[in-house]
């Protein structure tokens, strides 16, 4: 009888591989070969899950992807409104030695958006997506100041949906901003840094409505 494959487990395994060789050698040393070296297999073994190189970064992404969702839900616990939304900032903006190279990935991929990455492409794309639409939503429930809600200028109103965007905009605009300059000059803008102008914009932007 035919041994019984497991597809899941294999690209799994061949998504830890592809971040090891871009966290040891740089995203440019990924390629099929040198993911089949490091997990001791042929070439053709791993073109058998994943054809191409663009094929080895949509896997590695789609990975993360699943769990940066658990790690998100994980964060964010039972937390509501703006304390929600803020804990969701300050995950974004938080950063980790794997996540750097998981930021490199995607940073390749969207500067070839209409090329062989365009299926990677695809699945950052669904990731900012849902995020920015997560920030609209815990921007939504920010208390607004005097006549700038829905109600009478009591304070307990909420803010329109215009200046929700805005703050969803400004949020998630800061949050990306922050991982492209996490790549690009680490040892300049590290955690602490970014953290801490986070929380004065969070200050201005967030807590002084509510």
């Amino acid at each position: 009888m035919p041994i019984e494959v497991d597809t899941s487990e294999r690209l799994a395994d061949i998504a830890r591989a592809t971040i090891e060789v871009a966290s040891e050698r740089g995203t440019q040393a990924v390629t099929l070969r040198a993911v089949a070296e490091r997990l001791g297999r042929s070439t053709a073994y791993i073109t058998n899950f994943v054809p191409s190189r663009a094929d080895l970064m949509a896997n590695a992404l789609e990975h993360a992807r699943a769990r940066w969702d658990e790690e998100r839900r994980a964060h964010l616990g039972e937390r509501v409104g703006v304390e929600r939304l803020a804990e969701l900032a300050r995950w974004m903006c938080s950063t980790s030695p794997e996540e750097q190279v998981l930021r490199s990935l995607w940073v390749e991929v969207i500067a070839d958006v209409h090329g062989a990455n365009r299926r990677a492409y695809e699945v950052v794309r669904s990731v900012t997506d849902a995020t920015y639409e997560k920030f609209l939503a815990g921007a939504g429930e920010v208390r607004a100041g005097s006549g700038a809600g829905r109600g009478d200028g009591d304070g307990d109103a909420t803010v329109d949906r215009t200046e929700a965007a805005r703050i969803a905009d400004i949020l998630y605009l800061y949050c990306r901003g922050s991982e492209v300059k996490s790549i690009e000059d680490p040892a300049a803008w590290t955690d602490a840094r970014m953290q801490d102008s986070l929380e004065l914009l969070l200050d201005s932007l967030v807590f002084r409505r509510a």
